[in-house]
């Protein structure tokens, strides 16, 4: 008998606490797994965008870092989840690379930090929702239609969160926008919904923020796994650091973010320069550029930010590099790691579960 799975994905949904108590949950595969059976992991993914130049960013010279050395999708997952086992494809490069990535805010990996994000409750229900990350998201969306009108299709994008309540206000927000019905121009399901699934680019929104409490069942790190690993060429992630870095894998996401010039909270102008504030409170021109997140959303996402936050063309990254040899040595012969994607199993689509 051949079993195929993946443990650190989500396993069927079991509603009973008995059930659950009594490891109902666990799958035929991971049972076999405890049991001592040898398992084979397939260790090259055909599926997301590749790996960074280097697996510590912070070690390029800082007018390189700012060009283009991000840390790409299938790079955190493979470290968090997979030992750092997962390898790439010899051209998956190729297949992921798409023409929003110009713009650092379009991927292949960012964090939205929400500040202003209040995360709420509707009346008797046990799933949470969060006004300020749905009318973002739905913004983004919106600018990444008009500049490329290719992705406003459901088989290219979508918008994706760990809560019940919240997709349905995106469905409602969506049609209420746009006038139009969202299954046509975009895919917008639960995390659970869409295991198994991919796309082009892929929203999450993380939802859950707060000072005083936890993140609930959004602590599953198989929910997370799934929820980073839907995109192909760009994954997106809304939601409030200071909440979700209570749990250590979201940290680690975040910190990840934070290191891979992807991470976008702070944004001090001062005569049409930008500025980032480092960890001693002090102006830092030499740190990767941050951007604050904040109302007017629709501000943050104007044109003149987004010139801003496009990625230098190929000859100033080479020209950045000879620059900094004289300093720094050659750094050419950077170790590009392992590659960039993963390919994950299809799995269940269950969205008939309470959020904590």
């Amino acid at each position: 008998m051949l079993e195929v799975g993946d443990p650190v994905q989500l396993p069927a949904t079991v509603i009973s606490p008995l059930a659950e108590n009594l490891e109902y949950g666990m799958s035929l595969f991971k049972r076999f797994q405890r049991a001592g059976y040898p398992v084979f992991m397939p260790k090259t993914q055909y599926r997301m965008h590749p790996e960074s130049l280097d697996k510590d960013p912070t070690r390029i010279p800082c007018s390189i870092r700012k060009v283009s050395c991000t840390i790409q999708i299938r790079s955190f997952p493979s470290q968090e989840f997979y030992n750092d086992a997962l390898g790439d494809g010899s051209d998956v490069k190729k297949q992921t690379k798409r023409a929003w990535q110009r713009y650092r805010c379009f991927g292949p990996f960012c964090f939205f930090d929400m500040q202003d994000g209040k995360e709420s409750q509707p009346a008797g229900s046990g799933s949470w929702i969060n006004v300020d990350e749905v009318e973002f998201v739905l913004l983004v969306y919106q600018k990444l239609v008009a500049k490329y009108p290719e992705l406003k299709s459901s088989d290219k994008l979508a918008i994706i969160s760990p809560c019940r309540h919240q997709v349905k206000l995106f469905l409602r927000r969506f049609q209420e926008m746009f006038g139009i019905e969202s299954e046509k121009v975009v895919d917008i399901n639960t995390v659970d919904g869409f295991q198994g699934w991919e796309k082009d680019v892929a929203i999450l929104s993380c939802v859950r923020a707060s000072k005083d409490k936890g993140i609930g069942f959004v602590s599953d790190f198989r929910r997370m796994n799934v929820g980073i690993t839907r995109a192909r060429s760009s994954v997106l992630v809304v939601g409030s650091a200071s909440t979700l870095r209570k749990d250590q894998h979201w940290s680690n996401l975040v910190e990840s973010a934070e290191k891979s010039n992807g991470f976008f909270q702070s944004l001090i102008p001062n005569n049409g320069l930008l500025f980032c504030v480092n960890e001693a409170g002090m102006l830092d021109t030499n740190l990767h550029r941050s951007w604050h997140v904040t109302k007017p959303y629709a501000k943050f996402l104007g044109d003149d930010f987004l010139e801003k936050m496009a990625v230098e063309e190929k000859v100033v990254f080479e020209e950045a590099m000879e620059e900094d040899e004289t300093h720094h040595g050659d750094v050419t012969n950077v170790d590009p790691g392992l590659a960039d994607e993963n390919y994950y199993r299809d799995g269940d689509m269950d969205m008939g579960i309470d959020d904590d």
